[in-house]
Protein backbone atom coordinates (compact mmCIF):
# COMPACT_ATOMS: atom_id res chain seq x y z
CA UNK A 1 0.00 0.00 0.00
CA UNK A 2 3.00 2.29 0.31
CA UNK A 3 4.73 3.91 -2.62
CA UNK A 4 7.28 1.13 -2.51
CA UNK A 5 4.48 -1.39 -2.05
CA UNK A 6 2.37 0.08 -4.85
CA UNK A 7 5.22 0.19 -7.40
CA UNK A 8 8.67 -0.98 -6.34
CA UNK A 9 11.21 0.05 -9.00
CA UNK A 10 13.47 -2.96 -8.82
CA UNK A 11 16.85 -2.71 -10.56
CA UNK A 12 16.87 -4.46 -13.88
CA UNK A 13 20.32 -5.95 -14.48
CA UNK A 14 19.69 -7.06 -17.38
CA UNK A 15 3.60 -19.41 -28.45
CA UNK A 16 6.12 -18.31 -31.11
CA UNK A 17 4.84 -18.57 -34.71
CA UNK A 18 7.70 -20.92 -35.43
CA UNK A 19 10.54 -22.41 -33.34
CA UNK A 20 13.68 -20.21 -33.35
CA UNK A 21 16.95 -21.69 -32.15
CA UNK A 22 19.58 -19.77 -30.21
CA UNK A 23 22.96 -19.30 -31.82
CA UNK A 24 24.80 -20.42 -28.69
CA UNK A 25 23.28 -23.91 -28.79
CA UNK A 26 20.49 -25.88 -30.43
CA UNK A 27 17.90 -25.29 -27.71
CA UNK A 28 14.89 -23.50 -29.22
CA UNK A 29 14.22 -20.00 -27.91
CA UNK A 30 10.76 -21.07 -26.83
CA UNK A 31 12.27 -23.80 -24.67
CA UNK A 32 14.79 -21.42 -23.10
CA UNK A 33 12.06 -18.89 -22.28
CA UNK A 34 9.90 -21.65 -20.79
CA UNK A 35 12.85 -22.65 -18.64
CA UNK A 36 12.98 -19.08 -17.29
CA UNK A 37 9.39 -19.16 -15.98
CA UNK A 38 9.60 -22.78 -14.83
CA UNK A 39 12.81 -22.02 -12.95
CA UNK A 40 11.35 -18.93 -11.32
CA UNK A 41 8.29 -20.78 -10.06
CA UNK A 42 10.39 -23.67 -8.76
CA UNK A 43 12.81 -21.35 -6.98
CA UNK A 44 10.28 -18.90 -5.52
CA UNK A 45 7.09 -20.89 -5.01
CA UNK A 46 7.73 -20.99 -1.25
CA UNK A 47 9.52 -17.73 -0.41
CA UNK A 48 7.29 -15.55 -2.63
CA UNK A 49 4.12 -17.61 -1.99
CA UNK A 50 3.28 -17.89 -5.70
CA UNK A 51 1.49 -20.62 -7.62
CA UNK A 52 1.98 -19.39 -11.20
CA UNK A 53 3.89 -17.11 -13.57
CA UNK A 54 2.99 -15.65 -16.97
CA UNK A 55 5.43 -14.10 -19.46
CA UNK A 56 4.73 -12.42 -22.80
CA UNK A 57 7.40 -11.28 -25.27
CA UNK A 58 6.52 -9.15 -28.29
CA UNK A 59 9.33 -8.91 -30.86
CA UNK A 60 7.95 -6.19 -33.11
CA UNK A 61 4.48 -5.48 -34.38
CA UNK A 62 2.79 -7.81 -35.40
CA UNK A 63 5.38 -10.26 -34.10
CA UNK A 64 6.84 -12.78 -33.62
CA UNK A 65 5.53 -13.46 -30.12
CA UNK A 66 6.67 -15.80 -27.36
CA UNK A 67 4.34 -16.72 -24.49
CA UNK A 68 5.33 -18.88 -21.55
CA UNK A 69 3.33 -20.00 -18.51
CA UNK A 70 4.15 -21.97 -15.40
CA UNK A 71 2.02 -23.34 -12.58
CA UNK A 72 -1.67 -23.06 -11.84
CA UNK A 73 -4.23 -20.81 -10.19
CA UNK A 74 -3.49 -22.09 -6.70
CA UNK A 75 -7.10 -23.18 -6.17
CA UNK A 76 -8.67 -26.59 -5.65
CA UNK A 77 -9.53 -26.91 -9.34
CA UNK A 78 -5.84 -26.39 -10.29
CA UNK A 79 -6.58 -24.57 -13.53
CA UNK A 80 -3.26 -23.93 -15.35
CA UNK A 81 -1.98 -20.40 -15.92
CA UNK A 82 -2.49 -19.56 -19.60
CA UNK A 83 -3.25 -16.73 -22.00
CA UNK A 84 -6.75 -16.29 -20.57
CA UNK A 85 -5.54 -15.84 -16.99
CA UNK A 86 -6.17 -12.37 -15.55
CA UNK A 87 -4.08 -10.48 -13.00
CA UNK A 88 -4.62 -7.32 -10.99
CA UNK A 89 -2.10 -5.02 -12.72
CA UNK A 90 -1.93 -2.52 -9.86
CA UNK A 91 -0.20 0.77 -10.55
CA UNK A 92 0.06 0.01 -14.26
CA UNK A 93 -3.46 1.49 -14.14
CA UNK A 94 -1.78 4.88 -13.78
CA UNK A 95 -0.41 5.14 -17.32
CA UNK A 96 -3.86 4.21 -18.64
CA UNK A 97 -5.24 7.13 -16.63
CA UNK A 98 -2.49 9.49 -17.82
CA UNK A 99 -3.34 8.59 -21.43
CA UNK A 100 -7.00 9.47 -20.80
CA UNK A 101 -5.99 12.87 -19.40
CA UNK A 102 -3.81 13.50 -22.44
CA UNK A 103 -6.59 12.47 -24.83
CA UNK A 104 -8.86 15.01 -23.14
CA UNK A 105 -6.15 17.62 -23.52
CA UNK A 106 -5.79 16.78 -27.22
CA UNK A 107 -9.52 17.33 -27.62
CA UNK A 108 -9.31 20.73 -25.94
CA UNK A 109 -11.24 19.72 -22.82
CA UNK A 110 -8.43 20.46 -20.36
CA UNK A 111 -4.77 21.45 -20.16
CA UNK A 112 -2.25 19.51 -18.08
CA UNK A 113 -1.01 22.85 -16.75
CA UNK A 114 -4.46 23.68 -15.40
CA UNK A 115 -4.46 24.18 -11.64
CA UNK A 116 -6.62 22.03 -9.39
CA UNK A 117 -8.42 25.18 -8.30
CA UNK A 118 -10.02 25.32 -11.75
CA UNK A 119 -11.39 21.78 -11.65
CA UNK A 120 -11.62 20.90 -7.95
CA UNK A 121 -12.19 24.15 -6.02
CA UNK A 122 -13.48 22.11 -3.08
CA UNK A 123 -9.82 21.38 -2.23
CA UNK A 124 -8.44 24.92 -1.72
CA UNK A 125 -5.31 23.73 0.10
CA UNK A 126 -4.12 22.29 -3.23
CA UNK A 127 -5.56 24.96 -5.52
CA UNK A 128 -2.21 25.78 -7.17
CA UNK A 129 -1.17 22.19 -7.88
CA UNK A 130 -1.09 21.47 -11.64
CA UNK A 131 -2.52 18.38 -13.31
CA UNK A 132 0.98 17.79 -14.69
CA UNK A 133 2.31 17.56 -11.11
CA UNK A 134 -0.28 14.93 -10.22
CA UNK A 135 0.78 12.63 -13.07
CA UNK A 136 4.47 13.42 -12.57
CA UNK A 137 4.40 12.69 -8.82
CA UNK A 138 5.80 16.13 -7.97
CA UNK A 139 2.76 17.43 -6.07
CA UNK A 140 2.90 18.23 -2.32
CA UNK A 141 0.10 15.74 -1.61
CA UNK A 142 0.47 12.81 0.83
CA UNK A 143 -0.37 9.21 -0.03
CA UNK A 144 -3.79 8.07 1.27
CA UNK A 145 -2.96 4.37 1.02
CA UNK A 146 -0.27 4.76 3.71
CA UNK A 147 -2.54 6.40 6.28
CA UNK A 148 -3.71 4.91 9.54
CA UNK A 149 -7.31 5.81 8.68
CA UNK A 150 -7.38 3.75 5.48
CA UNK A 151 -5.18 0.97 6.82
CA UNK A 152 -7.43 0.39 9.83
CA UNK A 153 -10.46 -0.08 7.59
CA UNK A 154 -8.72 -2.35 5.10
CA UNK A 155 -7.14 -4.52 7.78
CA UNK A 156 -10.56 -5.16 9.29
CA UNK A 157 -12.57 -5.39 6.07
CA UNK A 158 -10.88 -5.94 2.67
CA UNK A 159 -14.33 -5.80 1.07
CA UNK A 160 -15.06 -2.25 2.26
CA UNK A 161 -16.40 0.10 -0.42
CA UNK A 162 -14.48 3.39 -0.52
CA UNK A 163 -15.43 6.50 -2.48
CA UNK A 164 -12.87 8.74 -4.14
CA UNK A 165 -13.76 11.50 -1.70
CA UNK A 166 -13.13 9.25 1.30
CA UNK A 167 -9.68 8.34 0.03
CA UNK A 168 -8.79 11.98 -0.56
CA UNK A 169 -10.18 13.02 2.84
CA UNK A 170 -7.67 10.71 4.53
CA UNK A 171 -4.84 13.08 3.56
CA UNK A 172 -6.55 16.45 3.15
CA UNK A 173 -4.99 18.92 5.64
CA UNK A 174 -7.14 19.98 8.55
CA UNK A 175 -7.08 20.62 12.31
CA UNK A 176 -6.91 16.88 13.03
CA UNK A 177 -4.86 15.84 9.99
CA UNK A 178 -1.23 16.95 9.82
CA UNK A 179 0.59 14.48 7.59
CA UNK A 180 4.10 15.29 6.34
CA UNK A 181 3.97 17.42 3.17
CA UNK A 182 6.15 15.84 0.49
CA UNK A 183 8.54 17.75 -1.77
CA UNK A 184 10.50 16.90 -4.90
CA UNK A 185 9.44 13.55 -6.38
CA UNK A 186 7.07 11.60 -4.12
CA UNK A 187 4.93 8.62 -5.10
CA UNK A 188 1.37 9.31 -3.98
CA UNK A 189 -1.71 7.38 -5.04
CA UNK A 190 -3.81 10.38 -4.03
CA UNK A 191 -2.62 12.17 -7.18
CA UNK A 192 -4.41 9.61 -9.32
CA UNK A 193 -7.67 9.78 -7.40
CA UNK A 194 -7.70 13.57 -7.86
CA UNK A 195 -6.90 13.14 -11.56
CA UNK A 196 -9.86 10.75 -11.88
CA UNK A 197 -12.22 13.42 -10.50
CA UNK A 198 -10.84 15.89 -13.05
CA UNK A 199 -11.38 13.37 -15.86
CA UNK A 200 -14.99 12.94 -14.78
CA UNK A 201 -15.66 16.67 -14.79
CA UNK A 202 -13.85 17.35 -18.07
CA UNK A 203 -15.31 14.38 -19.98
CA UNK A 204 -18.76 14.36 -18.32
CA UNK A 205 -18.35 10.61 -17.98
CA UNK A 206 -17.62 8.34 -15.06
CA UNK A 207 -13.94 7.48 -14.79
CA UNK A 208 -14.81 3.91 -15.77
CA UNK A 209 -16.58 5.11 -18.94
CA UNK A 210 -13.72 7.46 -19.85
CA UNK A 211 -11.17 4.68 -19.36
CA UNK A 212 -13.20 2.34 -21.54
CA UNK A 213 -13.73 4.97 -24.28
CA UNK A 214 -10.28 6.58 -24.44
CA UNK A 215 -8.22 3.63 -23.24
CA UNK A 216 -9.49 0.09 -23.74
CA UNK A 217 -11.48 0.75 -26.93
CA UNK A 218 -8.75 2.93 -28.43
CA UNK A 219 -6.22 0.14 -27.98
CA UNK A 220 -8.71 -2.60 -28.99
CA UNK A 221 -8.29 -4.44 -25.68
CA UNK A 222 -10.68 -7.30 -24.94
CA UNK A 223 -9.27 -8.70 -21.70
CA UNK A 224 -8.84 -5.52 -19.65
CA UNK A 225 -11.40 -4.43 -17.06
CA UNK A 226 -11.93 -1.69 -14.51
CA UNK A 227 -14.26 -1.80 -11.52
CA UNK A 228 -14.11 0.46 -8.46
CA UNK A 229 -15.35 -2.29 -6.18
CA UNK A 230 -15.66 -6.06 -6.21
CA UNK A 231 -15.26 -7.64 -9.63
CA UNK A 232 -17.97 -9.95 -10.99
CA UNK A 233 -17.46 -13.72 -10.88
CA UNK A 234 -16.92 -13.97 -14.64
CA UNK A 235 -13.66 -12.03 -14.13
CA UNK A 236 -12.70 -13.37 -10.71
CA UNK A 237 -12.98 -16.94 -12.04
CA UNK A 238 -10.11 -16.14 -14.42
CA UNK A 239 -7.79 -14.85 -11.67
CA UNK A 240 -5.46 -17.10 -9.71
CA UNK A 241 -5.44 -16.75 -5.97
CA UNK A 242 -3.30 -13.81 -4.83
CA UNK A 243 -1.66 -14.11 -1.40
CA UNK A 244 -0.70 -11.14 0.79
CA UNK A 245 2.47 -11.78 2.80
CA UNK A 246 3.99 -8.32 3.41
CA UNK A 247 4.45 -7.52 7.11
CA UNK A 248 5.70 -3.94 6.57
CA UNK A 249 3.96 -1.17 8.46
CA UNK A 250 2.29 1.64 6.54
CA UNK A 251 4.47 4.72 6.09
CA UNK A 252 2.40 6.96 8.34
CA UNK A 253 2.08 4.50 11.23
CA UNK A 254 3.84 5.58 14.44
CA UNK A 255 6.97 3.53 15.17
CA UNK A 256 7.37 0.97 16.71
CA UNK A 257 4.42 -0.66 15.02
CA UNK A 258 2.66 -3.75 13.82
CA UNK A 259 1.21 -3.42 10.34
CA UNK A 260 -2.44 -2.49 10.27
CA UNK A 261 -2.74 -4.96 7.39
CA UNK A 262 -1.43 -7.86 9.49
CA UNK A 263 -4.92 -9.46 9.66
CA UNK A 264 -4.68 -9.99 5.89
CA UNK A 265 -1.43 -11.99 6.02
CA UNK A 266 -1.80 -15.32 4.26
CA UNK A 267 -5.21 -14.44 2.82
CA UNK A 268 -6.25 -14.72 -0.82
CA UNK A 269 -6.80 -11.11 -1.98
CA UNK A 270 -7.92 -11.90 -5.53
CA UNK A 271 -11.53 -11.05 -4.72
CA UNK A 272 -10.94 -8.01 -2.53
CA UNK A 273 -12.78 -4.75 -3.13
CA UNK A 274 -10.46 -2.66 -5.33
CA UNK A 275 -12.15 0.66 -4.56
CA UNK A 276 -9.16 1.36 -2.29
CA UNK A 277 -6.95 1.35 -5.40
CA UNK A 278 -9.36 2.90 -7.91
CA UNK A 279 -7.68 5.03 -10.57
CA UNK A 280 -4.34 4.37 -8.86
CA UNK A 281 -4.42 0.62 -9.41
CA UNK A 282 -7.70 -1.26 -9.98
CA UNK A 283 -7.38 -2.55 -13.57
CA UNK A 284 -7.46 -6.32 -14.13
CA UNK A 285 -5.83 -7.49 -17.36
CA UNK A 286 -3.54 -10.07 -18.97
CA UNK A 287 0.15 -9.80 -19.93
CA UNK A 288 -0.93 -10.10 -23.58
CA UNK A 289 -3.33 -7.14 -23.35
CA UNK A 290 -0.82 -5.08 -21.37
CA UNK A 291 1.82 -5.59 -24.07
CA UNK A 292 -0.70 -4.54 -26.72
CA UNK A 293 -1.48 -1.41 -24.70
CA UNK A 294 2.20 -0.53 -24.33
CA UNK A 295 2.78 -0.83 -28.08
CA UNK A 296 -0.26 1.31 -28.80
CA UNK A 297 0.66 3.93 -26.22
CA UNK A 298 4.29 4.43 -27.21
CA UNK A 299 3.51 3.81 -30.87
CA UNK A 300 1.21 6.85 -31.04
CA UNK A 301 -2.05 4.94 -31.48
CA UNK A 302 -3.60 6.19 -28.23
CA UNK A 303 -2.50 9.81 -27.91
CA UNK A 304 -1.17 12.33 -30.48
CA UNK A 305 2.53 13.03 -30.87
CA UNK A 306 2.37 16.28 -28.85
CA UNK A 307 0.82 14.49 -25.89
CA UNK A 308 3.22 11.55 -26.22
CA UNK A 309 6.06 14.05 -25.92
CA UNK A 310 4.46 15.46 -22.77
CA UNK A 311 4.05 11.98 -21.34
CA UNK A 312 7.70 11.09 -21.93
CA UNK A 313 9.17 14.36 -20.62
CA UNK A 314 11.03 13.32 -17.49
CA UNK A 315 11.94 14.34 -13.97
CA UNK A 316 14.50 12.68 -11.71
CA UNK A 317 13.08 10.44 -9.02
CA UNK A 318 15.96 11.57 -6.82
CA UNK A 319 15.35 15.31 -7.05
CA UNK A 320 12.04 15.91 -8.85
CA UNK A 321 13.87 18.22 -11.26
CA UNK A 322 13.57 17.99 -15.06
CA UNK A 323 16.05 15.71 -16.83
CA UNK A 324 16.51 14.73 -20.46
CA UNK A 325 16.78 10.99 -19.90
CA UNK A 326 17.80 8.29 -17.45
CA UNK A 327 21.59 8.04 -17.11
CA UNK A 328 24.09 5.88 -15.22
CA UNK A 329 24.34 8.70 -12.67
CA UNK A 330 20.57 9.22 -12.41
CA UNK A 331 19.05 5.89 -13.48
CA UNK A 332 15.42 6.31 -12.36
CA UNK A 333 13.29 8.95 -14.02
CA UNK A 334 9.56 9.56 -14.26
CA UNK A 335 7.30 11.00 -16.97
CA UNK A 336 3.51 11.26 -16.72
CA UNK A 337 2.90 7.99 -14.91
CA UNK A 338 5.58 6.14 -16.89
CA UNK A 339 9.14 5.31 -15.85
CA UNK A 340 12.35 5.44 -17.84
CA UNK A 341 15.22 3.40 -16.38
CA UNK A 342 18.86 3.03 -17.30
CA UNK A 343 20.61 -0.27 -16.59
CA UNK A 344 24.13 -0.98 -17.90
CA UNK A 345 23.27 -4.44 -19.22
CA UNK A 346 19.89 -3.56 -20.75
CA UNK A 347 20.32 0.11 -21.72
CA UNK A 348 17.44 2.56 -21.44
CA UNK A 349 13.92 1.23 -21.25
CA UNK A 350 10.40 2.28 -20.38
CA UNK A 351 9.11 0.37 -17.38
CA UNK A 352 6.42 0.02 -14.75
CA UNK A 353 5.80 -2.47 -11.99
CA UNK A 354 2.42 -2.47 -10.30
CA UNK A 355 1.28 -4.31 -7.20
CA UNK A 356 -1.95 -4.90 -5.38
CA UNK A 357 -2.22 -6.84 -2.14
CA UNK A 358 -1.96 -10.11 -4.04
CA UNK A 359 -0.41 -9.53 -7.49
CA UNK A 360 2.65 -8.14 -9.30
CA UNK A 361 2.71 -7.16 -12.98
CA UNK A 362 5.55 -5.60 -15.01
CA UNK A 363 5.95 -4.09 -18.44
CA UNK A 364 9.33 -3.29 -20.00
CA UNK A 365 9.69 -1.65 -23.43
CA UNK A 366 12.87 -1.09 -25.44
CA UNK A 367 12.07 1.03 -28.55
CA UNK A 368 15.65 0.56 -29.77
CA UNK A 369 14.97 -3.19 -29.99
CA UNK A 370 11.24 -2.95 -30.81
CA UNK A 371 10.78 -5.24 -27.81
CA UNK A 372 8.04 -5.42 -25.18
CA UNK A 373 8.15 -7.86 -22.27
CA UNK A 374 5.32 -8.24 -19.76
CA UNK A 375 5.29 -10.56 -16.76
CA UNK A 376 2.88 -11.36 -13.93
CA UNK A 377 2.63 -13.47 -10.79
CA UNK A 378 0.24 -13.90 -7.89
CA UNK A 379 1.44 -12.62 -4.53
CA UNK A 380 2.65 -9.62 -2.61
CA UNK A 381 5.63 -11.28 -0.92
CA UNK A 382 7.60 -10.33 2.17
CA UNK A 383 9.93 -7.35 1.90
CA UNK A 384 12.98 -8.06 -0.26
CA UNK A 385 11.52 -11.22 -1.81
CA UNK A 386 10.26 -9.74 -5.11
CA UNK A 387 12.53 -10.98 -7.90
CA UNK A 388 10.11 -10.88 -10.84
CA UNK A 389 11.96 -8.07 -12.62
CA UNK A 390 15.41 -9.55 -12.20
CA UNK A 391 14.76 -13.24 -12.67
CA UNK A 392 11.98 -13.21 -15.27
CA UNK A 393 12.06 -9.98 -17.27
CA UNK A 394 15.83 -9.46 -17.22
CA UNK A 395 16.47 -13.17 -17.63
CA UNK A 396 14.24 -13.30 -20.72
CA UNK A 397 16.05 -10.25 -22.12
CA UNK A 398 19.35 -12.06 -21.58
CA UNK A 399 18.11 -15.12 -23.48
CA UNK A 400 17.19 -12.91 -26.44
CA UNK A 401 20.61 -11.22 -26.37
CA UNK A 402 22.50 -14.50 -26.32
CA UNK A 403 20.33 -15.78 -29.17
CA UNK A 404 21.30 -12.79 -31.30
CA UNK A 405 17.69 -11.62 -31.54
CA UNK A 406 18.54 -8.24 -30.02
CA UNK A 407 21.10 -6.19 -31.87
CA UNK A 408 23.14 -3.31 -30.40
CA UNK A 409 21.45 0.07 -30.78
CA UNK A 410 22.35 3.69 -29.95
CA UNK A 411 21.36 4.91 -26.45
CA UNK A 412 17.65 5.65 -26.14
CA UNK A 413 16.58 9.28 -25.76
CA UNK A 414 13.26 10.09 -24.09
CA UNK A 415 11.54 10.94 -27.40
CA UNK A 416 13.06 8.19 -29.53
CA UNK A 417 9.68 6.60 -30.14
CA UNK A 418 7.87 5.42 -33.26
CA UNK A 419 4.69 7.34 -32.50
CA UNK A 420 2.57 9.07 -35.10
CA UNK A 421 -0.89 10.48 -34.55
CA UNK A 422 -3.77 8.15 -33.68
CA UNK A 423 -6.63 7.91 -36.11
Amino acid sequence: MSAKRAIPFLPLFVALCCAISARADDTPITTQIQQVVDGYLKKHREDEFISGVALYISLGDPGPVIEAFAGDNGRDNKRPIDGDTLFQIGSNTKHFEAAVVLRLEAEGLLDIDDALGKWLPEYPAWKDVKIRQLLQMTSPIPNYSETVAIGQIMGKDPFHQFTKRQLIAAVYPGPDNHLPIPSGWFYSNTNNILAALIIERASRMSFEQALETFGFQQADLHNSYYVEGIYPDRILDREPRGLFQNEDCLDYQPIPCTSLLAPLLGRDMSGQNLSWAGAAGAIVSSPRDLAKWVRGLFGGKIIPKKQLKEMTTLVSQSTGKPVKEATPEDPRTFGLDVVQLFRPTTGRLWFYEGETLGFRVIFAYWPQHDLVITAATNSQPPKGQNQLANEVVAAAFDVLVKAGMIKPAPPLGPLDLPGGDPE
